[in-house]
C-alpha cells in the first residue's frame, strides 16, 4: 500500500524524487506558517488561530529534520503528515461550516486543503493514493452536505455561499484527476530512466565480474591519451588460470576471476581505472601516475590478490607487466609495451611485475 524507500537513496531516481518532494511540501508549510504567524499580529487572529499556527510550524520543523536525517523513514514521515493534514482539514472545515456556519471563515486556509493529496501521491502507491483521496473528498465532500441540509442556517446564506463551495469541490476533483494522469506520466517516465541507466551501464560492465568491460577501458585509455600529463597502464593475467579450469571446471574458474576482480578492486584508489580487459586479462588506466607509482601500485595488488583465500582453489596469483606512455604514444602501443612486460613476467616464473622497456 506505501511507497516503500530502497536501501540507498542513490539506489532509485523515483525515490530521490519523491524524498525532494516530500521535503519541499514539509519546508514549504513551515515557512508558510512562520511568516503568517509573525504577520499575524496585524490580521486580527485569535490566540487559537496563532497557537494552530504555532504547533504546525513545529510539527514540520520536526518532521523536516527527521526526514532529513533519516531518509529511510520516508514511508513513516508521509504517513504522520497525511493524517495530520487530513484531520486538521477536516476540523477546520467542520469549524467553519457547521460552528462559525459560514463558507468565508475558511478564509486563506482553503488553499492548503488540496496539500494532502499531493502528500498521499507522494506517500501511497497509486491505487492507494486514489483511494485515500477519494475518501478524504468524500469526508469534505460530506460536512458540505451538512452544511447545506443544517436547518439552523439561514437559506440565504447557504446560497450566498454555494458558489465557493462548490468551486472547492471541482478544484478538488479535478486535482485528484491530474494527480493520478501525473503519476502514471511520471512512472513511465522514471521507468524510461531506468531502463536507459541500465542499459548504458550494462553496455560498459563485463557481466561477470561486474567491472567496467573493454569498451569502457577503450575510452578511458582515448581519454588518458588525450591528456598532457603523465599516464600509465597495468596489464595484468591471472596465473595458471587454464588448470585451474581444467582442475575445477568453468563454474569454479568464474568464481576465481570474481575474486580476483574483487581483491585487485579493493586495492585501488580514487583516479585508478580497473577493468577486465578479456578472458583473464585485466587492466588498470593510471591517468596522472608515472612508471614508478604504478608499480608500487601493481605491487599492492599483486599482495591483494595472493593474500586471499579462493574456496576450493586456494590462492591465487597474477603476473603484472605495466608501461608508462611516452610523449605523444598510441594508447595500443602503450598497451603493446605492457603486454610484453606481462609476458616477460610469465615466462621469469610468474607471480612478479615487471616494467616496460
Amino acid at each position: 500500500m506505501t511507497w516503500r524507500a530502497p536501501g540507498s537513496l542513490a539506489s532509485s531516481p523515483e525515490f530521490r524524487f519523491r524524498y525532494g518532494s516530500l521535503l519541499v511540501v514539509l519546508v514549504g508549510v513551515m515557512v508558510t506558517s512562520v511568516v503568517t504567524l509573525l504577520l499575524s499580529p496585524g490580521w486580527n487572529f485569535s490566540v487559537s488561530d496563532r497557537l494552530g499556527l504555532g504547533g504546525l510550524a513545529l510539527k514540520n520543523v520536526a518532521l523536516t529534520v527527521w526526514l532529513w536525517r533519516r531518509p529511510d523513514h520516508f514511508t513513516r514521515i508521509g504517513l504522520i503528515e497525511l493524517v495530520l493534514e487530513g484531520l486538521g482539514g477536516l476540523v477546520k472545515l467542520w469549524s467553519a461550516l457547521l460552528v462559525e456556519q459560514t463558507a468565508y471563515g475558511l478564509g486563506g486556509y482553503v488553499y492548503w486543503l488540496s496539500l494532502n493529496y499531493f502528500v498521499a501521491a507522494l506517500v501511497l502507491r497509486p491505487r492507494a493514493a486514489l483511494t485515500v483521496s477519494l475518501g478524504w473528498f468524500a469526508a469534505l465532500l460530506g460536512l458540505g452536505v451538512a452544511y447545506g441540509l443544517t436547518p439552523g442556517i439561514p437559506a440565504e446564506r447557504r446560497v450566498l455561499w454555494a458558489n465557493a463551495l462548490l468551486q472547492l469541490y471541482l478544484s478538488h476533483l479535478t486535482l485528484i484527476a491530474f494527480l493520478t494522469v501525473q503519476g502514471r506520466l511520471l512512472r513511465r517516465y522514471l521507468g524510461a530512466i531506468i531502463r536507459a541507466e541500465r542499459q548504458a551501464r550494462f553496455a560498459h560492465v563485463d557481466g561477470l565480474t561486474g567491472l567496467p568491460n573493454r569498451r569502457q577501458l577503450d575510452a578511458w585509455l582515448e581519454g588518458a591519451g588525450r591528456g598532457t600529463g603523465a599516464w600509465s597502464v597495468i596489464l595484468f593475467d591471472l596465473d595458471h588460470f587454464k588448470a585451474i579450469n581444467d582442475a575445477h571446471g568453468h563454474v569454479v574458474g568464474d568464481r576465481v576471476l570474481q575474486a580476483v576482480a574483487g581483491a585487485a578492486r579493493k586495492a585501488l584508489g580514487p583516479g585508478e581505472q580497473l577493468g577486465r580487459w578479456g578472458g583473464e586479462e585485466f587492466l588498470v588506466v593510471l591517468p596522472g601516475r608515472t612508471q614508478a607509482q604504478a608499480a608500487e601500485l601493481a605491487a599492492r595488488l599483486s599482495e591483494a590478490v595472493a593474500g586471499q583465500e579462493v574456496p576450493g582453489v586456494g590462492r591465487v596469483t597474477v603476473s603484472c607487466g605495466l608501461a608508462q606512455a611516452w610523449p605523444g604514444e598510441a594508447a595500443q602501443d602503450v598497451l603493446r609495451r605492457a603486454d610484453a612486460a606481462m609476458y616477460r613476467a610469465k615466462d621469469e616464473g610468474r607471480a612478479r611485475v615487471r616494467l616496460a622497456g
